[in-house]
């Protein structure tokens, strides 16, 4: 394979064509602490004054509610905290990806914060599951897979593709995030409930017709952002997952796979497969026609890429084999790439990318590796 700086290439190939969103850093995701005040500072009027100017798709108060959440990340549970901040590198670039697919407001990511603590593997006493904790029955209507061999609520990809879609679905219903929220917590029917009751239809004063739970519920999403966006205030430090969990590459996967196959190729631990895919209930991947997300540390891509050719005889063009005048590349996906704009960018057709990778959809994910074949006159832009 013809090692070539890539990124490069795109950035000149972007500032010619379409121009892509370029991929944040991570900074984007643990944002620095404003300028203008000391680190640490935690003074009622400097809380007060950052949470209002937060901005978010709810209409944001600073109330007793907010106030106690925000004390609880910052004091009690400031090592939660610390490690919940830590995950976020894990997860946001997909919930970022899906809500700019699905056109929502981005600041939505802070959800899976208050619902799971961004912990895939939590369940709730009513059954609820995933990141996004989504109850089976609603699960299945969005058209996610919950049985014995797969939890799709549990995988970080599909789980968030539906949770984005039930949200897109609450706010047509409703009209009004805060409320799309509280009928994503207690459903639909008590919402509608409160707003009779109360007759109107603004959050914060039907909220005390609401479930206990529901009532914190948009404070918890203010509290969750205000932690994000401000815990270097409160010298709140985050504490990241290993590297390997960190740095990693997404395959789709159509054939069945074991667990066992795929630690002995990629010389991994069985409990880093199991934290990086934890939809899979049974240490395997079953085999499926619309294909299973199977992520990977970077660092054993190029591996288990060679393994997976083999075990399914779809063998990538290499060096020796491409058309006269093309070369060989790769391309990984960020938070709001389509495969049709890339096939813009890359002056290709979307068969084009699907037949290089062997894909049966045009989906895309963050994080997946695409192969591409190029002439070789872009190397000379």
């Amino acid at each position: 394979m013809m090692n070539f700086p890539w990124t490069l290439v795109a950035i000149v190939i972007a500032i010619a064509t379409t121009q892509l969103p370029a991929k944040p850093s991570d900074s984007s995701y643990l944002p620095e602490a404003i300028s203008g005040e000391g680190s640490g500072s935690s003074s009622e009027a400097s809380i007060k004054h950052r949470v209002l100017g937060l901005t978010l798709p709810v209409q944001t108060r600073y109330n007793g509610q907010v106030r106690e959440l925000i004390r609880r990340y910052i004091s009690i549970g400031s090592k939660e905290a610390e490690a919940m901040l830590g995950r976020t590198t894990l997860y946001f670039p997909m919930f970022e990806h899906y809500l700019s697919i699905h056109g929502l407001p981005k600041e939505l990511k802070y959800l899976p914060m208050i619902e799971s603590t961004l912990r895939p593997e939590v369940s709730s006493p009513v059954g609820a599951g995933g990141l996004w904790q989504v109850i089976p029955s609603t699960a299945r209507r969005f058209g996610l897979e919950v049985g014995g061999y797969v939890d799709e609520r549990r995988d970080p990809y599909r789980g968030t593709e539906a949770a984005v879609k039930i949200l897109a679905y609450l706010y047509n219903e409703f009209g009004d995030w805060a409320l799309a929220m509280a009928a994503y917590n207690c459903g639909s029917a008590r919402v509608h409930r409160a707003i009779k009751l109360a007759k109107c239809d603004d959050y914060w004063e039907i909220s005390k017709y609401l479930p206990r739970a529901t009532q914190k519920y948009v404070p918890s999403f203010i509290a969750a952002a205000y932690l994000v966006n401000y815990y270097q205030h409160h010298n709140l430090k985050p504490k990241f997952p290993s590297s390997l969990m960190q740095d990693t590459r997404t395959f789709r996967v159509y054939n069945h796979l074991t667990f066992t196959e795929i630690t002995k190729t990629c010389d991994i631990s069985l409990s880093l497969l199991r934290k990086l895919n934890p939809g899979f209930a049974l240490n395997a991947v079953p085999k499926s026609a619309k294909g299973h997300f199977l992520i990977l540390p970077t660092a054993t891509a190029n591996a288990f890429s060679k393994f997976l050719a083999k075990k399914t005889g779809k063998i990538n063009p290499t060096e020796n084999t491409l058309p006269k005048g093309m070369f060989r590349t790769s391309y990984v996906a960020v938070p709001g790439d389509r495969i049709e704009a890339l096939a813009m960018l890359f002056k290709c057709s979307v068969e084009d990318i699907m037949a290089w990778n062997h894909l049966n959809h045009r989906e895309i994910v963050v994080g997946q590796e695409l192969v591409l074949l190029l002439p070789k006159s872009l190397l000379k832009v």
